[in-house]
Protein backbone atom coordinates (compact mmCIF):
# COMPACT_ATOMS: atom_id res chain seq x y z
CA UNK A 1 0.00 0.00 0.00
CA UNK A 2 1.49 3.31 -1.10
CA UNK A 3 1.86 5.88 1.63
CA UNK A 4 -0.24 9.02 1.31
CA UNK A 5 1.39 11.69 3.43
CA UNK A 6 0.23 15.22 4.00
CA UNK A 7 2.10 18.08 2.38
CA UNK A 8 3.25 20.75 4.83
CA UNK A 9 5.02 22.92 2.23
CA UNK A 10 2.52 25.77 2.55
CA UNK A 11 3.70 26.11 6.14
CA UNK A 12 7.39 25.37 5.61
CA UNK A 13 9.47 23.10 3.41
CA UNK A 14 11.55 21.93 6.35
CA UNK A 15 13.35 23.20 9.41
CA UNK A 16 15.38 25.32 7.02
CA UNK A 17 16.60 28.90 6.75
CA UNK A 18 13.07 30.26 6.28
CA UNK A 19 11.84 28.43 9.37
CA UNK A 20 14.75 29.68 11.46
CA UNK A 21 14.29 33.22 10.15
CA UNK A 22 10.69 33.08 11.36
CA UNK A 23 11.81 31.73 14.74
CA UNK A 24 14.06 34.80 15.03
CA UNK A 25 11.19 37.02 13.88
CA UNK A 26 9.02 35.50 16.59
CA UNK A 27 11.66 36.21 19.22
CA UNK A 28 11.90 39.82 18.02
CA UNK A 29 8.12 40.23 18.04
CA UNK A 30 7.92 38.80 21.55
CA UNK A 31 10.56 41.25 22.77
CA UNK A 32 8.70 44.15 21.10
CA UNK A 33 5.48 43.00 22.74
CA UNK A 34 7.18 42.84 26.14
CA UNK A 35 8.59 46.34 25.65
CA UNK A 36 5.12 47.65 24.83
CA UNK A 37 3.52 45.97 27.82
CA UNK A 38 6.15 47.57 30.05
CA UNK A 39 5.53 51.06 28.66
CA UNK A 40 2.02 51.94 29.85
CA UNK A 41 1.71 55.75 29.80
CA UNK A 42 -1.86 56.18 31.01
CA UNK A 43 -3.48 56.11 27.56
CA UNK A 44 -5.70 53.02 27.90
CA UNK A 45 -7.02 53.17 24.35
CA UNK A 46 -3.63 53.34 22.69
CA UNK A 47 -2.13 50.78 25.06
CA UNK A 48 -4.79 48.12 24.45
CA UNK A 49 -4.99 48.71 20.68
CA UNK A 50 -1.24 48.18 20.31
CA UNK A 51 -1.53 45.04 22.41
CA UNK A 52 -4.20 43.76 19.99
CA UNK A 53 -2.01 44.53 16.99
CA UNK A 54 0.91 42.55 18.48
CA UNK A 55 -1.28 39.62 19.49
CA UNK A 56 -2.77 39.33 16.00
CA UNK A 57 0.73 39.17 14.49
CA UNK A 58 1.75 36.56 17.06
CA UNK A 59 -1.33 34.46 16.33
CA UNK A 60 -0.27 34.16 12.68
CA UNK A 61 3.44 33.58 13.24
CA UNK A 62 3.02 31.13 16.10
CA UNK A 63 0.35 29.32 14.11
CA UNK A 64 2.80 28.66 11.32
CA UNK A 65 5.83 27.77 13.42
CA UNK A 66 4.22 25.66 16.10
CA UNK A 67 1.89 23.84 13.72
CA UNK A 68 4.73 22.79 11.44
CA UNK A 69 6.72 21.38 14.35
CA UNK A 70 3.80 19.63 16.05
CA UNK A 71 2.42 18.19 12.79
CA UNK A 72 5.89 16.89 11.91
CA UNK A 73 6.16 15.24 15.32
CA UNK A 74 2.67 13.69 15.11
CA UNK A 75 3.65 11.52 12.13
CA UNK A 76 6.99 10.65 13.74
CA UNK A 77 6.98 10.92 17.53
CA UNK A 78 10.73 10.23 17.53
CA UNK A 79 11.47 13.33 15.39
CA UNK A 80 13.85 15.01 17.82
CA UNK A 81 14.34 18.02 15.56
CA UNK A 82 10.62 18.79 15.63
CA UNK A 83 10.42 18.12 19.36
CA UNK A 84 13.40 20.38 19.92
CA UNK A 85 11.72 23.24 18.06
CA UNK A 86 8.50 22.74 20.03
CA UNK A 87 10.54 23.19 23.20
CA UNK A 88 12.37 26.20 21.74
CA UNK A 89 9.10 27.89 20.73
CA UNK A 90 7.68 27.28 24.19
CA UNK A 91 10.74 28.93 25.73
CA UNK A 92 10.38 31.97 23.46
CA UNK A 93 6.69 32.36 24.23
CA UNK A 94 7.31 32.01 27.96
CA UNK A 95 9.27 35.26 27.89
CA UNK A 96 5.96 37.16 28.02
CA UNK A 97 4.66 35.37 31.12
CA UNK A 98 5.32 38.15 33.64
CA UNK A 99 4.03 40.92 31.36
CA UNK A 100 0.95 38.88 30.40
CA UNK A 101 0.10 38.45 34.07
CA UNK A 102 0.49 42.18 34.65
CA UNK A 103 -1.64 42.98 31.59
CA UNK A 104 -4.45 40.69 32.76
CA UNK A 105 -4.39 42.36 36.17
CA UNK A 106 -4.34 45.76 34.46
CA UNK A 107 -7.45 44.84 32.45
CA UNK A 108 -9.31 44.23 35.70
CA UNK A 109 -8.86 47.95 36.54
CA UNK A 110 -10.35 49.47 33.37
CA UNK A 111 -13.90 50.02 32.13
CA UNK A 112 -13.86 47.91 28.98
CA UNK A 113 -17.38 48.86 27.92
CA UNK A 114 -16.46 52.56 27.83
CA UNK A 115 -13.26 51.85 25.91
CA UNK A 116 -15.18 49.70 23.42
CA UNK A 117 -17.41 52.66 22.63
CA UNK A 118 -14.31 54.54 21.45
CA UNK A 119 -12.44 51.73 19.70
CA UNK A 120 -13.71 49.27 17.11
CA UNK A 121 -10.68 47.04 17.80
CA UNK A 122 -11.49 46.75 21.49
CA UNK A 123 -15.18 46.28 20.72
CA UNK A 124 -14.31 43.40 18.37
CA UNK A 125 -12.51 41.53 21.14
CA UNK A 126 -14.61 42.73 24.09
CA UNK A 127 -15.74 39.24 25.08
CA UNK A 128 -12.16 37.96 25.11
CA UNK A 129 -11.00 40.85 27.29
CA UNK A 130 -13.85 40.33 29.74
CA UNK A 131 -12.86 36.67 30.06
CA UNK A 132 -9.31 37.82 30.82
CA UNK A 133 -10.68 40.10 33.50
CA UNK A 134 -12.48 37.17 35.07
CA UNK A 135 -9.51 34.82 34.94
CA UNK A 136 -7.10 37.41 36.37
CA UNK A 137 -8.14 36.46 39.89
CA UNK A 138 -6.64 32.99 39.35
CA UNK A 139 -3.19 34.23 38.37
CA UNK A 140 -0.17 33.72 40.57
CA UNK A 141 2.55 36.33 40.94
CA UNK A 142 4.65 37.12 37.90
CA UNK A 143 7.65 35.18 39.19
CA UNK A 144 5.52 32.19 40.16
CA UNK A 145 3.93 32.08 36.71
CA UNK A 146 7.37 32.23 35.08
CA UNK A 147 8.64 29.44 37.31
CA UNK A 148 5.63 27.23 36.60
CA UNK A 149 5.92 27.85 32.87
CA UNK A 150 9.51 26.61 32.97
CA UNK A 151 8.90 23.68 35.28
CA UNK A 152 5.82 22.44 33.39
CA UNK A 153 8.06 21.82 30.41
CA UNK A 154 10.00 19.37 32.57
CA UNK A 155 6.98 17.92 34.34
CA UNK A 156 3.48 17.61 32.85
CA UNK A 157 4.52 18.17 29.24
CA UNK A 158 7.26 15.58 29.55
CA UNK A 159 4.91 13.12 31.24
CA UNK A 160 2.48 13.64 28.35
CA UNK A 161 5.26 12.84 25.89
CA UNK A 162 5.85 9.56 27.70
CA UNK A 163 2.30 8.42 26.95
CA UNK A 164 2.63 9.47 23.30
CA UNK A 165 5.93 7.64 22.89
CA UNK A 166 4.69 4.55 24.71
CA UNK A 167 1.62 4.12 22.48
CA UNK A 168 3.14 5.26 19.20
CA UNK A 169 6.07 2.86 19.48
CA UNK A 170 4.16 0.01 21.13
CA UNK A 171 4.20 -3.13 19.00
CA UNK A 172 1.48 -5.72 19.54
CA UNK A 173 2.12 -9.40 18.86
CA UNK A 174 -0.83 -11.17 17.23
CA UNK A 175 -0.44 -14.78 16.08
CA UNK A 176 3.33 -14.48 16.13
CA UNK A 177 3.39 -11.29 14.04
CA UNK A 178 4.15 -7.81 15.34
CA UNK A 179 1.82 -5.00 14.30
CA UNK A 180 1.58 -1.35 15.34
CA UNK A 181 -0.62 -0.26 18.22
CA UNK A 182 -2.95 1.59 15.82
CA UNK A 183 -3.22 -1.42 13.52
CA UNK A 184 -4.08 -3.71 16.44
CA UNK A 185 -6.81 -1.38 17.67
CA UNK A 186 -8.27 -1.10 14.17
CA UNK A 187 -8.74 -4.89 14.13
CA UNK A 188 -11.66 -4.28 16.49
CA UNK A 189 -13.64 -3.57 13.29
CA UNK A 190 -12.63 -6.80 11.54
CA UNK A 191 -15.47 -8.99 10.24
CA UNK A 192 -13.97 -12.10 11.90
CA UNK A 193 -14.79 -12.51 15.60
CA UNK A 194 -11.69 -14.62 16.22
CA UNK A 195 -9.51 -11.82 14.82
CA UNK A 196 -11.27 -9.23 16.99
CA UNK A 197 -10.87 -11.30 20.13
CA UNK A 198 -7.23 -12.15 19.43
CA UNK A 199 -6.44 -8.46 18.80
CA UNK A 200 -8.21 -7.42 22.02
CA UNK A 201 -6.34 -9.98 24.12
CA UNK A 202 -3.01 -9.15 22.48
CA UNK A 203 -3.64 -5.43 22.98
CA UNK A 204 -4.29 -5.86 26.70
CA UNK A 205 -1.20 -8.06 27.00
CA UNK A 206 0.96 -5.45 25.21
CA UNK A 207 -0.01 -2.73 27.68
CA UNK A 208 1.75 -4.67 30.42
CA UNK A 209 5.03 -3.59 28.81
CA UNK A 210 4.33 0.09 29.51
CA UNK A 211 1.58 0.35 32.13
CA UNK A 212 3.86 1.04 35.10
CA UNK A 213 5.44 4.20 33.76
CA UNK A 214 2.33 5.43 31.90
CA UNK A 215 0.35 5.16 35.15
CA UNK A 216 3.07 7.21 36.80
CA UNK A 217 2.79 9.78 34.00
CA UNK A 218 -0.98 10.10 34.43
CA UNK A 219 -0.72 10.32 38.21
CA UNK A 220 1.86 13.09 38.10
CA UNK A 221 -0.06 15.12 35.52
CA UNK A 222 -3.24 15.03 37.60
CA UNK A 223 -1.33 15.78 40.82
CA UNK A 224 0.25 18.80 39.14
CA UNK A 225 -3.17 20.01 37.96
CA UNK A 226 -4.65 19.69 41.44
CA UNK A 227 -1.68 21.48 43.01
CA UNK A 228 -1.84 24.38 40.56
CA UNK A 229 -5.62 24.70 40.79
CA UNK A 230 -5.40 24.91 44.57
CA UNK A 231 -2.77 27.64 44.31
CA UNK A 232 -4.84 29.53 41.74
CA UNK A 233 -8.01 29.39 43.83
CA UNK A 234 -10.12 27.06 41.69
CA UNK A 235 -12.52 24.86 43.61
CA UNK A 236 -11.77 21.95 41.29
CA UNK A 237 -10.30 20.93 37.96
CA UNK A 238 -13.87 20.84 36.64
CA UNK A 239 -14.44 24.51 37.50
CA UNK A 240 -11.37 25.46 35.50
CA UNK A 241 -12.40 23.27 32.55
CA UNK A 242 -15.87 24.82 32.43
CA UNK A 243 -14.30 28.28 32.42
CA UNK A 244 -11.97 27.24 29.58
CA UNK A 245 -14.93 25.69 27.75
CA UNK A 246 -16.96 28.92 27.88
CA UNK A 247 -19.94 27.04 29.28
CA UNK A 248 -21.78 26.86 32.58
CA UNK A 249 -22.06 24.05 35.09
CA UNK A 250 -25.84 24.17 34.58
CA UNK A 251 -25.34 23.14 30.95
CA UNK A 252 -22.99 20.29 31.87
CA UNK A 253 -25.31 19.00 34.60
CA UNK A 254 -28.32 19.10 32.30
CA UNK A 255 -26.46 17.07 29.68
CA UNK A 256 -25.04 14.49 32.13
CA UNK A 257 -28.45 13.97 33.77
CA UNK A 258 -30.05 13.38 30.37
CA UNK A 259 -27.32 10.90 29.39
CA UNK A 260 -27.75 8.93 32.61
CA UNK A 261 -31.49 8.66 31.99
CA UNK A 262 -30.84 7.16 28.56
CA UNK A 263 -28.35 4.50 29.70
CA UNK A 264 -30.99 1.71 29.75
CA UNK A 265 -31.75 2.24 26.05
CA UNK A 266 -28.09 1.92 25.09
CA UNK A 267 -27.85 -1.20 27.28
CA UNK A 268 -30.77 -2.77 25.43
CA UNK A 269 -29.03 -2.13 22.12
CA UNK A 270 -25.78 -3.67 23.35
CA UNK A 271 -27.59 -6.74 24.70
CA UNK A 272 -29.41 -7.18 21.40
CA UNK A 273 -26.08 -7.01 19.56
CA UNK A 274 -24.59 -9.49 22.03
CA UNK A 275 -27.40 -11.95 21.37
CA UNK A 276 -26.98 -11.46 17.61
CA UNK A 277 -23.28 -12.31 17.93
CA UNK A 278 -23.89 -15.36 20.13
CA UNK A 279 -23.17 -13.97 23.60
CA UNK A 280 -25.37 -14.53 26.66
CA UNK A 281 -24.00 -12.20 29.35
CA UNK A 282 -23.86 -8.89 27.56
CA UNK A 283 -21.49 -7.76 24.85
CA UNK A 284 -17.76 -8.43 25.38
CA UNK A 285 -15.55 -5.42 24.77
CA UNK A 286 -13.89 -7.00 21.74
CA UNK A 287 -17.24 -7.10 19.93
CA UNK A 288 -18.25 -3.48 20.60
CA UNK A 289 -17.21 -2.53 17.08
CA UNK A 290 -18.07 -5.77 15.35
CA UNK A 291 -19.72 -5.11 11.97
CA UNK A 292 -23.25 -6.48 11.60
CA UNK A 293 -25.57 -6.87 8.64
CA UNK A 294 -24.14 -7.50 5.20
CA UNK A 295 -22.15 -4.35 4.42
CA UNK A 296 -18.82 -5.80 5.48
CA UNK A 297 -16.67 -4.49 2.66
CA UNK A 298 -13.30 -2.89 3.08
CA UNK A 299 -13.13 0.52 1.44
CA UNK A 300 -10.16 1.77 -0.50
CA UNK A 301 -9.14 5.32 0.29
CA UNK A 302 -10.27 6.39 -3.18
CA UNK A 303 -13.73 4.95 -2.52
CA UNK A 304 -13.85 6.69 0.84
CA UNK A 305 -13.00 10.04 -0.74
CA UNK A 306 -15.75 9.68 -3.36
CA UNK A 307 -18.32 8.66 -0.74
CA UNK A 308 -17.55 11.61 1.51
CA UNK A 309 -17.47 14.19 -1.31
CA UNK A 310 -20.79 12.95 -2.72
CA UNK A 311 -22.37 12.93 0.74
CA UNK A 312 -21.21 16.48 1.39
CA UNK A 313 -22.60 17.58 -1.98
CA UNK A 314 -26.01 16.35 -0.81
CA UNK A 315 -25.86 19.09 1.85
CA UNK A 316 -24.18 21.83 -0.17
CA UNK A 317 -21.71 22.14 -3.04
CA UNK A 318 -19.63 24.41 -0.83
CA UNK A 319 -19.07 21.57 1.64
CA UNK A 320 -18.37 19.04 -1.13
CA UNK A 321 -15.91 21.38 -2.82
CA UNK A 322 -14.11 21.87 0.48
CA UNK A 323 -13.57 18.10 0.79
CA UNK A 324 -12.24 17.88 -2.77
CA UNK A 325 -9.84 20.76 -2.07
CA UNK A 326 -8.47 18.88 0.93
CA UNK A 327 -7.96 15.72 -1.16
CA UNK A 328 -6.45 17.52 -4.13
CA UNK A 329 -3.95 19.51 -2.07
CA UNK A 330 -2.73 16.62 0.09
CA UNK A 331 -3.96 17.93 3.41
CA UNK A 332 -4.41 14.39 4.77
CA UNK A 333 -1.90 11.87 6.19
CA UNK A 334 -3.76 8.63 5.58
CA UNK A 335 -2.32 5.29 6.69
CA UNK A 336 -0.88 3.90 9.97
CA UNK A 337 2.87 3.53 10.29
CA UNK A 338 5.36 2.98 13.07
CA UNK A 339 6.07 6.15 15.01
CA UNK A 340 2.86 7.85 13.92
CA UNK A 341 0.51 8.77 16.73
CA UNK A 342 -2.74 6.83 16.94
CA UNK A 343 -6.29 8.01 16.36
CA UNK A 344 -7.28 10.91 14.16
CA UNK A 345 -7.36 14.69 14.38
CA UNK A 346 -7.75 17.83 12.33
CA UNK A 347 -5.42 20.81 12.80
CA UNK A 348 -6.97 23.97 11.38
CA UNK A 349 -4.57 26.51 9.89
CA UNK A 350 -6.75 29.60 9.33
CA UNK A 351 -3.65 31.79 8.92
CA UNK A 352 -3.04 30.07 5.56
CA UNK A 353 -6.68 29.17 4.85
CA UNK A 354 -6.09 25.42 5.13
CA UNK A 355 -6.24 22.42 7.49
CA UNK A 356 -4.28 19.22 8.03
CA UNK A 357 -5.90 15.91 8.92
CA UNK A 358 -4.26 12.86 10.45
CA UNK A 359 -5.94 9.47 9.93
CA UNK A 360 -4.98 5.85 10.58
CA UNK A 361 -7.08 4.54 7.69
CA UNK A 362 -7.45 0.77 7.26
CA UNK A 363 -10.66 0.66 5.21
CA UNK A 364 -13.50 0.08 7.67
CA UNK A 365 -16.81 1.85 7.34
CA UNK A 366 -15.95 3.56 10.63
CA UNK A 367 -12.77 4.91 8.99
CA UNK A 368 -14.95 6.47 6.28
CA UNK A 369 -17.07 8.08 8.98
CA UNK A 370 -13.90 9.35 10.68
CA UNK A 371 -12.79 10.96 7.42
CA UNK A 372 -16.13 12.80 7.22
CA UNK A 373 -15.80 13.78 10.89
CA UNK A 374 -12.32 15.28 10.52
CA UNK A 375 -13.27 17.08 7.31
CA UNK A 376 -16.11 18.61 9.32
CA UNK A 377 -13.49 20.10 11.63
CA UNK A 378 -11.67 21.31 8.53
CA UNK A 379 -14.82 22.99 7.21
CA UNK A 380 -15.25 24.69 10.58
CA UNK A 381 -11.71 26.01 10.12
CA UNK A 382 -12.55 27.15 6.61
CA UNK A 383 -15.44 29.24 7.93
CA UNK A 384 -13.57 30.83 10.83
CA UNK A 385 -10.61 31.96 8.69
CA UNK A 386 -12.81 34.98 7.83
CA UNK A 387 -12.84 35.90 11.54
CA UNK A 388 -10.32 38.27 13.08
CA UNK A 389 -7.08 36.46 14.12
CA UNK A 390 -7.91 36.40 17.83
CA UNK A 391 -11.23 34.77 16.91
CA UNK A 392 -9.67 31.69 15.35
CA UNK A 393 -9.90 29.47 18.42
CA UNK A 394 -13.06 27.79 19.66
CA UNK A 395 -13.59 26.09 23.04
CA UNK A 396 -13.68 22.33 23.43
CA UNK A 397 -17.45 21.71 23.53
CA UNK A 398 -18.15 23.72 20.38
CA UNK A 399 -15.17 22.18 18.60
CA UNK A 400 -17.21 19.09 17.72
CA UNK A 401 -20.20 20.92 16.24
CA UNK A 402 -19.27 20.77 12.55
CA UNK A 403 -17.59 17.35 12.75
CA UNK A 404 -20.65 15.63 14.23
CA UNK A 405 -22.88 17.45 11.79
CA UNK A 406 -20.80 16.11 8.89
CA UNK A 407 -20.98 12.60 10.34
CA UNK A 408 -24.77 12.90 10.32
CA UNK A 409 -24.68 14.03 6.67
CA UNK A 410 -22.46 11.05 5.80
CA UNK A 411 -24.68 8.57 7.61
CA UNK A 412 -27.91 9.83 6.08
CA UNK A 413 -26.37 9.84 2.62
CA UNK A 414 -25.33 6.21 2.98
CA UNK A 415 -28.82 5.26 4.18
CA UNK A 416 -30.40 7.05 1.22
CA UNK A 417 -28.40 4.89 -1.21
CA UNK A 418 -29.64 1.50 -0.01
CA UNK A 419 -32.87 -0.49 0.26
CA UNK A 420 -31.55 -3.85 1.55
CA UNK A 421 -32.47 -4.22 5.29
CA UNK A 422 -29.16 -5.99 6.03
CA UNK A 423 -27.15 -3.17 4.51
CA UNK A 424 -29.31 -0.63 6.34
CA UNK A 425 -28.55 -2.49 9.56
CA UNK A 426 -24.81 -2.21 8.87
CA UNK A 427 -24.92 1.55 8.43
CA UNK A 428 -27.32 2.30 11.26
CA UNK A 429 -25.43 0.09 13.68
CA UNK A 430 -22.08 1.58 12.68
CA UNK A 431 -23.50 5.02 13.46
CA UNK A 432 -24.86 3.72 16.75
CA UNK A 433 -21.43 2.36 17.64
CA UNK A 434 -20.09 5.89 17.36
CA UNK A 435 -22.98 7.38 19.32
CA UNK A 436 -22.46 4.84 22.09
CA UNK A 437 -18.78 5.70 22.30
CA UNK A 438 -19.36 9.43 22.37
CA UNK A 439 -22.17 9.25 24.91
CA UNK A 440 -21.78 6.16 27.08
CA UNK A 441 -18.03 5.61 26.86
CA UNK A 442 -17.47 9.33 27.32
CA UNK A 443 -19.59 9.08 30.48
CA UNK A 444 -17.27 6.32 31.72
CA UNK A 445 -14.25 8.51 30.97
CA UNK A 446 -15.83 11.44 32.81
CA UNK A 447 -16.52 9.22 35.83
CA UNK A 448 -13.01 7.78 35.74
CA UNK A 449 -11.29 11.14 35.46
CA UNK A 450 -13.41 12.54 38.28
CA UNK A 451 -12.23 9.66 40.46
CA UNK A 452 -8.57 10.19 39.54
CA UNK A 453 -8.77 13.90 40.30
CA UNK A 454 -10.38 13.16 43.67
CA UNK A 455 -7.53 10.81 44.61
CA UNK A 456 -4.60 12.60 42.97
CA UNK A 457 -3.01 13.90 46.16
CA UNK A 458 -0.81 10.80 46.23
CA UNK A 459 0.81 8.30 43.86
CA UNK A 460 -1.83 6.11 42.20
CA UNK A 461 -0.92 2.55 41.30
CA UNK A 462 -1.81 1.05 37.93
CA UNK A 463 -3.96 -1.56 39.71
CA UNK A 464 -6.13 1.22 41.13
CA UNK A 465 -6.47 2.89 37.75
CA UNK A 466 -7.48 -0.38 36.16
CA UNK A 467 -10.05 -1.01 38.89
CA UNK A 468 -11.50 2.51 38.64
CA UNK A 469 -11.76 2.22 34.88
CA UNK A 470 -13.69 -1.05 35.19
CA UNK A 471 -16.00 0.53 37.79
CA UNK A 472 -16.64 3.50 35.49
CA UNK A 473 -17.38 1.22 32.54
CA UNK A 474 -19.84 -0.80 34.59
CA UNK A 475 -21.63 2.34 35.80
CA UNK A 476 -21.83 3.86 32.33
CA UNK A 477 -22.65 0.77 30.24
CA UNK A 478 -24.70 -0.87 33.05
CA UNK A 479 -25.87 -4.32 31.91
CA UNK A 480 -25.03 -3.77 28.24
CA UNK A 481 -21.51 -5.20 28.44
CA UNK A 482 -20.12 -8.49 29.73
CA UNK A 483 -18.53 -7.40 33.01
CA UNK A 484 -15.88 -10.09 32.64
CA UNK A 485 -14.76 -8.75 29.25
CA UNK A 486 -14.19 -5.01 29.71
CA UNK A 487 -11.17 -2.79 28.98
CA UNK A 488 -9.17 -1.91 32.11
CA UNK A 489 -6.56 0.02 30.13
CA UNK A 490 -8.71 2.66 28.46
CA UNK A 491 -6.91 5.24 30.61
CA UNK A 492 -3.65 4.30 28.89
CA UNK A 493 -5.11 4.43 25.37
CA UNK A 494 -6.60 7.92 25.33
CA UNK A 495 -4.18 10.81 25.03
CA UNK A 496 -6.89 13.22 26.21
CA UNK A 497 -6.15 12.37 29.86
CA UNK A 498 -2.52 13.46 29.54
CA UNK A 499 -2.85 17.22 29.25
CA UNK A 500 -2.32 19.46 32.26
CA UNK A 501 -3.85 22.34 30.32
CA UNK A 502 -7.06 20.52 29.33
CA UNK A 503 -8.69 18.61 32.15
CA UNK A 504 -11.85 16.61 31.46
CA UNK A 505 -11.21 16.45 27.73
CA UNK A 506 -14.13 14.03 27.44
CA UNK A 507 -17.56 15.62 27.98
CA UNK A 508 -17.02 18.11 25.10
CA UNK A 509 -17.40 15.17 22.71
CA UNK A 510 -20.79 14.26 24.15
CA UNK A 511 -21.76 17.92 24.00
CA UNK A 512 -20.66 18.11 20.37
CA UNK A 513 -22.52 14.96 19.36
CA UNK A 514 -25.81 15.93 20.94
CA UNK A 515 -25.55 19.57 19.90
CA UNK A 516 -24.65 18.52 16.35
CA UNK A 517 -27.57 16.10 16.18
CA UNK A 518 -29.89 18.77 17.50
CA UNK A 519 -28.69 21.10 14.75
CA UNK A 520 -29.14 18.40 12.13
CA UNK A 521 -32.75 17.96 13.25
CA UNK A 522 -33.25 21.68 12.66
CA UNK A 523 -31.67 21.34 9.22
CA UNK A 524 -34.13 18.59 8.26
CA UNK A 525 -37.06 20.78 9.33
CA UNK A 526 -36.07 23.84 7.28
CA UNK A 527 -33.07 23.26 5.02
CA UNK A 528 -33.13 26.60 3.24
CA UNK A 529 -33.24 28.65 6.43
CA UNK A 530 -30.62 26.46 8.09
CA UNK A 531 -28.14 26.82 5.23
CA UNK A 532 -28.31 30.60 5.61
CA UNK A 533 -27.56 30.52 9.35
CA UNK A 534 -25.23 27.54 9.89
CA UNK A 535 -21.95 29.14 8.80
CA UNK A 536 -22.73 32.17 10.96
CA UNK A 537 -23.17 29.85 13.95
CA UNK A 538 -19.79 28.21 13.23
CA UNK A 539 -18.12 31.62 13.06
CA UNK A 540 -19.77 32.57 16.37
CA UNK A 541 -18.24 29.56 18.18
CA UNK A 542 -14.94 31.47 18.42
CA UNK A 543 -16.54 34.59 19.85
CA UNK A 544 -19.28 33.75 22.35
CA UNK A 545 -20.08 31.36 25.18
CA UNK A 546 -21.72 28.03 24.35
CA UNK A 547 -25.08 29.18 25.67
CA UNK A 548 -25.06 32.30 23.46
CA UNK A 549 -24.00 30.31 20.39
CA UNK A 550 -26.84 27.83 20.93
CA UNK A 551 -29.38 30.59 21.53
CA UNK A 552 -28.45 32.05 18.11
CA UNK A 553 -30.42 29.06 16.77
CA UNK A 554 -33.11 29.34 19.45
CA UNK A 555 -31.71 26.51 21.61
CA UNK A 556 -31.49 26.64 25.42
CA UNK A 557 -28.76 24.17 26.39
CA UNK A 558 -29.07 24.85 30.13
CA UNK A 559 -32.31 22.86 30.11
CA UNK A 560 -32.33 19.06 30.17
CA UNK A 561 -35.14 19.02 27.61
CA UNK A 562 -32.84 19.91 24.69
CA UNK A 563 -30.44 17.07 25.53
CA UNK A 564 -33.34 14.64 25.98
CA UNK A 565 -34.69 15.62 22.57
CA UNK A 566 -31.31 14.97 20.96
CA UNK A 567 -31.02 11.62 22.73
CA UNK A 568 -34.53 10.74 21.55
CA UNK A 569 -33.23 10.98 17.97
CA UNK A 570 -30.63 8.33 18.83
CA UNK A 571 -33.27 6.17 20.49
CA UNK A 572 -35.06 5.97 17.14
CA UNK A 573 -31.92 4.42 15.68
CA UNK A 574 -31.64 2.11 18.70
CA UNK A 575 -35.21 0.88 18.20
CA UNK A 576 -34.67 0.25 14.49
CA UNK A 577 -31.33 -1.49 15.01
CA UNK A 578 -32.80 -3.79 17.68
CA UNK A 579 -35.70 -4.64 15.37
CA UNK A 580 -33.35 -5.38 12.47
CA UNK A 581 -31.04 -7.48 14.68
CA UNK A 582 -34.03 -9.56 15.81
CA UNK A 583 -34.97 -10.19 12.17
CA UNK A 584 -31.58 -11.72 11.41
Amino acid sequence: MQEINWNLDDLYKGFDDKYNEDVEALDSLIKASIKHLQSYDGDDLKYIEKYIENEEKLQILVGNLYSYASLSASTDVTNNVALGYISKLSNILRQTTAESVKFSRYLATVDLDKLAEKSSKIKTYLTIFKRQQKSAKHLLSEQEEILYGKLSELSSRSWSQIQSLATANLMVEIDGKEVTFSHARNLAYDANQEVRKAAYEAELKAYEKVDDFVALALTNIKREVNTMNELRGYKSALEKTLEQSNMTEATLNAMIEAIKEYRPYFAEYLKAKAKYLGHENGLPWYDLFAPVGSLNKTYSYEEAKDLVANAFDSYSNKLGDFARRAFLNNWIDVYPKKGKRGGAFCSNQPQIGQSRILLNFTGSLDNVSTLAHELGHGYHGDVIQANEPLHWDYPMPLAETASIFCEAIMNNYLLSQITDPKERLSILEMSLQGDTQVIIDILSRFLFESKVFSEADRPIAKEEMKAWMLEAQKEAYTTGLDHNQLHPYMWLVKGHYYSAGLGYYNFPYAFGLLFGKGLYAQYLKDKESFLKNYDALLALTCKEDAEVVAMSMGIDITKKEFWMDSLAMIKKDIDEVIALLNLE
